[in-house]
């Protein structure tokens, strides 16, 4: 359920110029804005597990 746009390439790109080019990252469907909260509350449920994988792993 992940779109992998621009936004994810951007994000690696500022870790790397941020001096942490290895930073995991998990990506939420594009786009946030202009959507409905439980629409937006979803997408978050969506990738939990994911960030509780990267935080223990």
């Amino acid at each position: 359920m992940t779109t992998r746009g621009g936004f994810h390439h951007l994000t690696l790109e500022c870790a790397a110029a941020l001096g942490v080019p290895d930073a995991r990252v998990v990506v939420v469907d594009h786009p946030l804005g202009g959507i409905e909260p439980d629409a937006v509350l979803a997408r978050a449920w969506s990738v939990t597990e994911d960030v509780l994988r990267l935080w223990t792993t």
